[in-house]
């Protein structure tokens, strides 16, 4: 029988081997896309600000002493005291299909939360949903957009057969060119809604950018709040993912609705699908060419993805929603190299918004799946001191 080992990965030589898994389990199928290792190690990097607030481990498996998995764990208190709960999130799973392997991650995981005084644990997420989340169960033929999780079908297998169970669907939605139109009585009932709640379009001012962030937040905030599964960015979070996002930002993809007194009321960011340049960065490493090719093709992507949307609670009586997906619309047929755009993600359970999305003619294009089983078990020795599970 083939030895199978469960292993800690802390230090920074621990991080490197865990952000190289992926690459040994997916690097020789053409339709996995893969990650930038620079933003993965930036994740999972003690000096990440979200870490002020999270314990975080992380575990390789080994058969036969080769990397055949591996799989992190979290407790994030700011969330748990937001919600009221007592959550352990599970996430950066990998694994060949091997349900021994699979197995053995997952329980190390749930052990390792329960040790941490969690109840429940939520999964995949990496780590929070405030990150890359859900486990892919439709779709498989619409490539990962920009900031999305990807894996093979049989990993829904591994996750059902071991116990855990569906808690939320996330929705991706499709905007394209061909299919996505507005009729007159549509259009004449939105310019009805935005004369009534007098509110203009405006694009994000870039000269002012650390600005527009703070009021970007402060909306997407506030709008989320209320929704599950939600825990609102603090400050430093936002500066720093902020800073990784300028670079790709284009103005006519970032606007919102403001009043005449210049208050934002509802905002959307839509951002190049850099992703689509990944299969030519196929060791995930910037250097030495990486750069060139995602610098190179930045400027031509034929798709958008609409990573965040919302309306300030004070102003969602006045069916905002959809004069953002009409300016969706619009841009879209401004927008000659942009072919399409994927909104992701809504909850199913948001029926209000996911229906005024079909109405504009968008189809449902991919689901993500978030899972939920008990924590069990006493907390494992490679836990570590509180603050430190992953080294310096």
């Amino acid at each position: 029988m083939r030895s199978l080992e469960v292993r800690p990965a802390t230090g920074p030589w621990g991080r490197r081997r865990f952000v190289d898994v992926p690459f040994r389990i997916h690097g020789g199928d053409p339709s996995w896309i893969p990650p930038l290792r620079l933003s993965v190690h930036d994740r999972l990097s003690p000096r990440h600000p979200a870490m002020a607030h999270q314990q975080v481990a992380l575990w390789i498996a080994y058969r036969n002493g080769r990397p055949a998995g591996r799989i992190g764990a979290c407790i994030d208190s700011a969330f748990n005291e937001y919600q009221g709960v007592r959550w352990g999130w599970v996430g950066f799973f990998e694994s060949f299909d091997d349900a021994a392997v699979a197995g053995a991650l997952f329980d190390t995981a749930r052990e390792w939360c329960a040790g941490w005084g969690a109840e429940l644990c939520m999964g995949p997420a990496n780590f929070t949903t405030n990150d890359e989340l859900g486990l892919q169960v439709e779709g498989f033929d619409d490539p990962p957009a920009l900031l999305t999780l990807q894996n093979p079908p049989y990993y829904e297998r591994l996750w059902v057969d071991h116990g855990w169970e569906p808690a939320m669907d996330l929705w991706a939605w499709r905007f394209t060119r061909q299919t996505v139109a507005l009729s007159e009585r549509q259009r004449r009932a939105l310019e009805r809604i935005q004369h009534r709640a007098k509110v203009s379009v405006r694009s994000i001012r870039m000269e002012e950018f650390d600005a527009e962030v703070r009021r970007f937040f402060e909306v997407y905030n506030a709008a989320w709040s209320g929704n599950w599964g939600f825990a609102p960015m603090p400050e430093v979070e936002v500066r720093h993912l902020a800073k990784q996002l300028k670079q790709i930002i284009n103005p006519d993809w970032a606007f919102g609705l403001e009043t005449p007194d210049g208050d934002v009321v509802a905002v959307c960011l839509a951002l190049p699908d850099v992703n689509l340049l990944m299969p030519g960065v196929r060791s995930g490493r910037l250097l030495p060419t990486g750069w060139y090719r995602l610098l190179r093709g930045r400027g031509s992507l034929p798709r958008a993805r609409v990573w965040a949307l919302g309306v300030r609670p004070d102003h969602q009586h006045l069916a905002l929603g959809p004069l953002l997906y009409r300016e969706i619309v619009n841009r879209l047929a401004a927008a000659p190299q942009i072919t399409e755009a994927e909104a992701s993600w809504t909850l199913a359970t948001n029926h209000r918004i996911n229906s005024q999305i079909e109405a504009m003619g968008a189809t449902r294009s991919k689901v993500w799946r978030l899972y939920q089983q008990p924590a069990t078990g006493k907390r494992p020795p490679e836990a570590g001191p509180p603050g430190g599970p992953l080294g310096s």
